[in-house]
């Protein structure tokens, strides 16, 4: 069994979920009820749930299931995220959906060195990633600055976030958001630019300069960022 997940980061994990569907509390706990009343959860429960003052493993099956279909959240990653079950009368679809998960190691964004896939002192987890997910020799990465996050923070890239990352997609576009190993820098994640006639660096965050190294070696690009799940 999937052990149960940390309380503050689950907590983060349904708050992020509800506000980029645009959502209010109010909002999900109406949507909750759908089946009646029996798996409605109340606007309090969610706000403490919100802040990890309660637990989800103590809402009943169908409540957890009536939560999961309001957040539109996947079998699977309900799964990868909490470690809760499904209720027994999932759809087939969903079930099937569980069984579609590729288990990668999760790797630092480290300040220096390159992630290679052969090292695994520099695992420090594993992520549960979809098959619809999962790319050839793809990386995950989880992120420790603060280059790439906006709203002074709120939103955007933030440390502690995990990015996948295709190595297999080393063309640089502009607009782009990639990884890369650049001297003096080390590992970084980093939007491509192109001023004038150069490409150039830039970071999320109007805090951190672009940069224009003489050289750098591009790791892969990032296409996919959890916890939120932004397509990039």
């Amino acid at each position: 069994m999937t052990p149960a997940a940390d309380p503050a980061p689950l907590a983060a994990w349904l708050r992020d979920t509800r506000t980029r569907l645009g959502l209010q509390q109010a909002d999900l706990s109406r949507l909750t009820a759908q089946a009646g009343e029996q798996t409605r959860i109340t606007q309090p429960y969610l706000s403490r749930l919100e802040r990890g003052e309660r637990d989800l493993a103590a809402l009943t099956p169908a409540r957890q299931d009536a939560l999961r279909r309001a957040l539109q959240i996947t079998a699977s990653e309900w799964i990868a995220r909490t470690g809760l079950p499904l209720l027994a009368h999932t759809p087939t679809e969903d079930v099937l959906d569980t069984l579609e998960l590729v288990r990668v190691p999760v790797r630092a964004l480290a300040t220096a060195g390159l992630p290679l896939a052969e090292d695994e002192h520099s695992i420090i987890d594993h992520e549960l990633v979809p098959v619809r997910d999962h790319r050839p020799g793809m990386l995950v990465l989880e992120v420790q600055g603060d280059s790439m996050t906006t709203d002074g923070g709120a939103s955007g890239i933030r440390p502690g976030d995990r990015i996948y990352v295709d190595p297999g997609d080393l063309d640089l576009r502009e607009g782009r958001v990639y990884v890369l190993h650049v001297p003096g820098l080390g590992l970084t994640v980093k939007r491509l630019r192109r001023y004038g006639e150069h490409l150039w660096l830039t970071s999320d965050n109007p805090d951190h300069p672009p940069v224009k190294p003489e050289e750098a070696t591009t790791v892969g690009r990032v296409y996919y960022h959890q916890p939120r799940g932004h397509r990039l």
